[in-house]
């Protein structure tokens, strides 16, 4: 198998985790109670950005240029697609996304997350950097395929969180996801000494993620001296 292939078989676990996590149930069945998902989509936020400055560092240090235009890319997309969504749900809400984020700072498992990957990106061989990425495109193209079917599913009212239902469901994100681990396999199969190193930053962010879901379910704050 390829590495991204391996690399996904081991997650396993990890993935079943997070389907059952009662954030994702909730979110899946509509009753998610919506200060939490709020809550989760400001450290989102405040995870994209950096999440963002990650892939670009990446693309900066990619060998292939073409390649690494892609990874700019897909930098530039997160950004710009992902930020349009959380505008668009903090709005429904009659809030700001701005006043959101700078109202509350990232969570302790959100800045451990990113640093993670911003420190691979800027010191770790570049496949290395790209396979830390990877979860975060694999996990969220998983419960996006899977839970948009639950739009099909249903009569009546609307689902509450159809817009972030489909922005993860959306084949285009998928395909995306596809071509990001092609770019990975490239390099595990140029670079073989470095797979191991590849396994353990993909692992390590696939733990991130569950770990992610579970600080928005928790409502993780920064620890209080008093």
């Amino acid at each position: 198998m390829s590495f991204s292939a391996d690399a996904w078989a081991a997650a396993a676990p990890w993935y079943d985790a997070i389907r059952a996590h009662p954030f994702v149930t909730g979110l899946a069945d509509g009753t998610l109670e919506r200060k939490t998902f709020l809550r989760y989509i400001a450290d989102d936020a405040h995870y994209l950005s950096r999440y963002a400055r990650a892939l670009a560092t990446t693309a900066a240090r990619w060998p292939e240029p073409e390649q690494a235009a892609v990874i700019a890319r897909f930098a530039a997309g997160a950004v710009d697609a992902e930020r349009q969504l959380h505008e668009a749900l903090f709005a429904e809400a009659g809030a700001s996304l701005d006043d959101a984020v700078g109202a509350v700072e990232p969570t302790p498992t959100c800045l451990a997350y990113v640093h993670t990957l911003q420190a691979d990106a800027t010191m770790a061989p570049a496949g290395v950097a790209l396979a830390g990425l990877l979860p975060c495109f694999r996990v969220y193209t998983e419960v996006g395929r899977e839970l948009v079917t639950v739009l099909s599913a249903e009569g009546g009212d609307a689902h509450p969180y159809e817009a972030w239902l489909r922005t993860y469901g959306d084949p285009a994100f998928e395909a995306d996801t596809r071509r990001a681990e092609s770019f990975a396999d490239e390099q595990a199969e140029r670079h073989p000494g470095t797979v191991a190193a590849m396994h353990d930053a993909y692992a390590r962010a696939t733990r991130f993620e569950w770990m992610f879901w579970d600080a928005a379910w928790r409502g993780e704050t920064w620890p209080d001296p008093a």
